[in-house]
């Protein structure tokens, strides 16, 4: 065998090796995704959220570029009862595009998200956690902004439940069904956004949704105007509502009445008649 063919033969084993090297590699990565991917969503929730972030498993189906994550915990921060905020039974992420520099999502579906909501005087653990968002560390304003881009175009939250589970009120109050919970176009005008931020981005919009939501229910009566605003109920939903329970009671009051002089008509004509 002349030296160019020996050289090509070894050329091509060296190439097939190198080929099925990558082939083990990738089938590695995939049936092992789940190891790869926990540990790393849960240190970025951690981080973005100031608590505590687990999840159960990740099911990634990449010709289809989808990604399901199951049983999301998130924790309370401190000084709250409940060691969870917030559960969430699953996650289905659907990505438009997987790039090497910009990861494009077409639609995020949260589903059957379960809420403990704790009211203190100075605020809830909702709050709490959307102030936890809105700080960033001196370590990580300084951090390069290396972490690859992300563009969420529909973030749906659906059959959120609200549980009051802890109230500066008391009387007993049923959970309440929220209503589906819609954020558009996380991160469309920056061109991509660091994973953290779109994180930070669309928990800040669904918690102000669900003080929204607490406020309509009476959840947090007994919150001073100024720990309202704080966590996002604005001035405007306060006033309307204490609009709607004064008509409700005065509405209350005038039917009372109105029974009232019924019923003593009633009795002046029985005396009449007798």
């Amino acid at each position: 065998m002349s030296a160019v063919k020996k050289t090509a033969k070894a050329s091509l084993l060296l190439l097939s090796a190198f080929v099925f090297i990558i082939i083990g590699v990738t089938v590695y990565v995939y049936v092992n995704m789940n190891e790869f991917l926990k540990p790393l969503i849960e240190d970025v929730g951690s981080r973005a959220l100031g608590v505590d972030v687990t999840i159960g498993d990740i099911d990634v189906v990449i010709e289809e570029k989808k990604v399901t994550v199951s049983d999301i915990r998130i924790g309370n921060p401190q000084g709250y009862k409940r060691p969870e905020a917030i559960k969430i039974k699953s996650i289905v992420i659907a990505a438009e595009s997987l790039g090497s520099d910009l990861l494009l999502f077409d639609r995020v579906e949260v589903h059957e998200t379960n809420v403990n909501l704790e009211v203190k005087q100075g605020g809830t653990n909702l709050g709490d956690i959307k102030k936890n968002i809105a700080q960033t560390t001196p370590q990580e304003q300084a951090k390069p902004k290396t972490d690859m881009k992300v563009i969420i175009r529909d973030v749906y939250v659906r059959k959120a439940q609200l549980n009051p589970s802890v109230t500066l009120i008391n009387k007993d109050l049923a959970y309440i069904t929220v209503p589906d919970i819609h954020v558009q176009g996380v991160g469309e005008k920056e061109n991509g956004i660091v994973a953290r931020e779109a994180i930070e981005q669309v928990l800040a919009a669904v918690i102000v949704e669900l003080n929204e939501a607490a406020n309509h229910a009476g959840f947090l009566e007994g919150l001073s105007l100024d720990a309202l605003n704080e966590i996002g109920v604005s001035t405007v939903e306060v006033f309307k509502k204490n609009l709607k329970k004064a008509y409700d009671e005065d509405v209350k009051d005038l039917k009372e009445g109105v029974g009232s002089g019924v019923e003593a008509l009633k009795g002046l004509f029985s005396s009449e008649e007798e």
